[in-house]
């Protein structure tokens, strides 16, 4: 089990079951049950390594732009579970600009919760163990640094931001937010819970970011008609 073996196990259960997540979980489960246990724990860690990539601000911003009822910290768990099963090509550009989500087809609240059950299940079905057991922390940080190697991140992606900020820095997601709610709307002026120290900090920090950010796009495009060309 590696990541190329676990991703081709993906597309085939994206095959198989299509958006039906109920027998997504459960096709999975069982096509884990025909391998040997330490392949299914290697699976397991694989997925969790790969959640834990996932587990960055910017997307987790853009979770709650393109959710319908915002992203709780459960939510973005189940999230995350839910990004993996698209596939390999739509996590991996997930990462690079959480933008890039606007265009994939949304379905069950953008919500997998038994997809993180699939393996351990199959594995305690397979040997009467508990797969959180059966593995150590040293374990688990090897697989992440291996999976890290692949991804590449947005700029942007390490903070949280404020509908206001992340309609600049992920437009097509914005434009889905503000669709839906006015970005006036006091409701939904702000994503992130300005009473924790740290987490406002953060928020401030990725607002000025932002305009950053903002200002060297502009540039870029500038730049770009100047030469007559096109912004890539």
């Amino acid at each position: 089990m590696n990541p190329e073996h676990f991703w081709k196990l993906i597309e085939e259960m994206k095959e198989h079951c299509g958006q039906d997540m109920v027998w997504a979980a459960r096709w999975m489960k069982n096509r884990l049950c025909r391998l040997p246990p330490e392949q299914v724990l290697k699976f397991h860690l694989i997925l969790m390594g790969y959640k834990e990539a996932a587990n960055k601000y910017g997307l987790w911003t853009v979770a709650a732009l393109i959710k319908e009822m915002g992203c709780s910290d459960d939510g973005f768990i189940d999230f995350r579970a839910w990004l993996i099963a698209q596939g390999k090509d739509i996590y991996m550009a997930a990462l690079a600009n959480p933008d890039s989500l606007a265009a994939v087809k949304q379905y069950g609240y953008c919500e997998f919760e038994s997809f993180n059950y699939a393996a351990s299940k199959a594995y305690e079905e397979l040997t009467g163990r508990s797969v959180y057991r059966d593995y150590t922390d040293a374990e688990m940080k090897i697989v992440e640094k291996e999976l890290l190697q692949d991804i590449r991140y947005h700029p942007m992606i390490e903070y949280p931001l404020n509908p206001p900020e992340a309609v600049v820095v992920y437009p097509k997601a914005g434009k889905q937010f503000i669709q839906k709610h006015d970005i006036n709307c006091p409701a939904f002026a702000a994503i992130w819970n300005p009473s924790l120290p740290e987490l406002k900090k953060l928020v401030e920090e990725g607002k000025r970011e932002a305009h950053k950010y903002q200002k060297e796009r502009q540039g870029k495009k500038k730049r770009s008609k100047e030469r007559g060309g096109i912004e890539r």
